[in-house]
């Protein structure tokens, strides 16, 4: 998946980097929101599980 920025001609790495990032954002406005509200710890762990997956998927696209 990893290609050199002159390659990205038609935008999609781009775009793919800009989805990225929106969605660790979300997902660490998400696991904030449930810190301080009274999520059981279940749903936390489940939304820290996919936060790490979230970054672990921006690792390897970068």
């Amino acid at each position: 998946m990893r290609h050199d920025h002159d390659d990205d001609e038609n935008g999609i790495d781009s775009e793919i980097q800009e989805l990225m990032s929106e969605l660790q954002n979300d997902a660490e406005r998400l696991s904030t929101a449930t810190e301080k509200s009274g999520v059981p710890d279940e749903i936390k762990h489940m939304v820290a599980a996919l936060a790490d997956k979230i970054d672990g998927l921006a690792s390897l696209v970068r």
